[in-house]
């Protein structure tokens, strides 16, 4: 069970703004299309990259993000194979 407030924030040259911010339980995953697009009002492009917990990189989300050029951190969906090297700085 987790407590205290979930957020998330954007930043652009060193500026840092307040996408959601909220005490309620909810999966935060459901969100990152809607900030994206809201970045991109702002920006007039869409971000580069997002940085975020390993709880986004779903389908729905890793998808998104393919279509719009944007890379999301974090480690590949699935099972690591037996024999696979991963880069973990890569990942983080």
């Amino acid at each position: 069970m987790e407590f205290g407030a979930k957020l998330d924030i954007s930043v652009v040259n060193g500026w840092t703004q307040l996408e959601c911010f909220s005490f309620d339980a909810y999966n935060e995953a459901e969100n990152l299309r809607e900030m994206a697009e809201r970045f991109r009002e702002r920006e007039q492009h869409y971000p580069s990259r997002i940085l975020a917990d390993i709880i986004y990189r779903n389908q729905e989300n890793l998808s998104y993000c393919k279509e719009h050029g944007i890379r999301l951190s974090g480690p590949a969906l699935g099972w690591t194979k037996k024999y696979e090297t991963r880069d973990k700085a890569q990942d983080y």
